[in-house]
């Protein structure tokens, strides 16, 4: 009980090791981006989402390398396809506004039925990492 209660306390002796790949992001939601589609307010899916903020048209090889590989990422989730959905922000008809994505970046992003910002990957990590990410996610999670 001594070792928990100095563990808790101070940090120490935590595991530093995540399973996780993405960045976890704790407390914020979708509707503070503020997104626009076709001129209306977003609307929440009921299913999980994965965004993609890039910039019009991609300017770099790993922005590329995401927005061609992302359709995979969700084909290869086979049975649980259906729970995911792809939206590209910032192109074709889903709009955010230019400051907003620009102090977002290239990133892509892992977003819950509920609207909140589960985990999000810099253009330096790979499509590969974002699956088992959303295995997971999905394996344990019960909505969706």
């Amino acid at each position: 009980m001594a070792v928990a209660f100095f563990m808790y306390y101070t940090g120490m002796l935590s595991p530093s090791n995540t399973v996780n790949h993405g960045e976890l992001i704790k407390s914020q939601s979708l509707t503070q981006w503020q997104l626009q589609y076709q001129d209306q307010a977003w609307q929440q899916s009921s299913q999980w989402q994965i965004l993609h903020t890039q910039p019009v048209p991609c300017q770099s090889q790993e922005c590329e390398n995401w927005s061609s590989t992302l359709p995979n990422v969700i084909k290869l989730l086979g049975k649980d396809s259906d729970r995911v959905v792809l939206q590209q922000v910032g192109k074709l008809q889903t709009m955010l506004q230019t400051s907003k994505l620009s102090e977002l970046g290239e990133a892509v992003w892992i977003v819950d039925p509920n609207g909140n910002l589960v985990m999000r990957y810099s253009p330096e990590l790979t499509p590969k990492q974002l699956l088992q990410d959303l295995k997971k996610l999905l394996k344990v999670s019960g909505i969706g």
